[in-house]
């Protein structure tokens, strides 16, 4: 358009030349007068249009497609033909930015909506920020950015987190209560046999123990009363997720939902069978060893929007290395260590460490690993295929 406008400017000069007439100078005049009244029009519309998100947080599945809602806003009586957003995401897992480029009219005084619909390929949070907004007239001869002035007032990021998808698990579970573990954190809906720790006091039932027996209850009740010991719980089962960066692999989003989902799945099986357990992983976004004990749906949830948030980092084995050298870390009945890369000293480190009774490396792998290629002296080694985690796992008992 802007060279379009430039041959009708020449030729108009010509016409007003050669051709003597009245017609000539206002065809002349009126081309002369056009882009100031379009640069005046342009920056007085630039001035009144905002444009923002609708929504700063949305949570969605990874098959399903993710809604993201901008508001376009023109205070002015005047239309333009197009405003152009620049919008750029990414997903925090790998840092890698994108960009997307809208363009659509401006109609006068109205607040229009606009759905866009962008593929969830991988799980993760993906920030949207609007990076740069700007209005052109009709000829495409001028273009003014929209005030970040008047977008600092409105929604100018959105985050949408990504959920990994669930994969019903039925592997046997093992109990690690008997097996001398020192912990402060007990049961709250099994009994056991820790007798530091009283789980309830009931009426005596032929058969239970006599040194179970609450002799001072049982005197003021006039009725024998016994104690139930409590369970130990908290250290019996440490899922461990690797968050470095997968070497030499194609597309290393696609291991990494496995390796979430894994962690989700495996995570979500404990609880609905009632074993509480801890998730520990090294956080790169803030630097440190996170250690949470899953106990109920909002730590479990708490935990997978942790993971969806942290980055990749490139240090070999660096959550077990951080965990190692915790000064504070307790013995496990099994350590489950999650990674998609392999790493000879991972079994090895552990087992000096004698952070647990039991290892399992489970190794997220692309189809071209077979699940003999790999043996590990100190952990049992498991490939976990993208797409096929419960077929992956069914021989595990956790």
């Amino acid at each position: 358009m802007p060279f379009l406008y430039s041959v009708l400017l020449v030729a108009s000069v010509f016409f007003y030349i050669l051709y003597e007439h009245p017609f000539s100078f206002y065809l002349f005049a009126f081309l002369l007068v056009v882009p100031i009244v379009l640069f005046i029009m342009t920056l007085y519309t630039a001035r009144r249009t905002k444009v923002s998100f609708l929504e700063a947080n949305t949570t969605t599945g990874r098959s399903a497609k993710l809604p993201v809602r901008l508001r376009v806003s023109n205070t002015s009586g005047l239309p333009c033909p197009n405003l152009m957003i620049e919008i750029e995401y990414c997903n925090l897992l790998d840092g890698k930015k994108n960009i997307m480029k809208i363009n659509t009219p401006v109609y006068p005084n109205e607040s229009q909506l606009m759905t866009l619909t962008v593929s969830g390929i991988h799980c993760g949070t993906v920030d949207f920020r609007i990076k740069r907004c700007k209005l052109s007239d009709m000829l495409r001869l001028f273009s003014f950015r929209v005030d970040r002035r008047s977008r600092m007032n409105f929604d100018s990021k959105c985050t949408i987190t990504i959920l990994p998808e669930y994969t019903p698990l039925e592997n046997g579970i093992a109990n690690y209560a008997d097996m001398g573990l020192e912990t402060d954190e007990y049961s709250k809906t099994q009994k056991g046999d820790d007798p530091s720790e009283v789980f309830d006091v009931r009426d005596y039932i032929e058969g239970d123990k006599l040194n179970r027996v609450h002799w001072k209850l049982s005197a003021k009740q006039d009725k024998t009363m016994v104690k139930d010991y409590s369970l130990p719980i908290a250290n019996s089962i440490v899922l461990m997720p690797d968050m470095m960066r997968p070497v030499n692999k194609q597309d290393e989003l696609e291991l990494f939902d496995t390796l979430i989902e894994t962690v989700a799945s495996v995570s979500n099986y404990l609880l609905e069978s009632a074993v509480p357990h801890r998730v520990v992983f090294f956080n790169n976004s803030t630097k440190r060893l996170e250690e949470l004990n899953i106990t109920d749906d909002e730590s479990h949830g708490t935990m997978v929007a942790m993971l969806l948030q942290a980055q990749l980092y490139d240090e070999n084995d660096r959550s077990l290395v951080e965990y190692a050298n915790a000064s504070e870390n307790q013995r496990c009945g099994h350590l489950i260590y999650m990674s998609a890369n392999y790493s000879p000293t991972a079994g090895e480190l552990m087992s000096d460490s004698e952070l647990a009774m039991k290892y399992t490396y489970l190794l997220v792998a692309d189809d071209n690993l077979s699940a003999g290629a790999l043996y590990d002296d100190y952990a049992e080694l498991v490939p976990v295929y993208p797409g096929r985690i419960a077929e992956s796992l069914q021989e595990l008992c956790l």
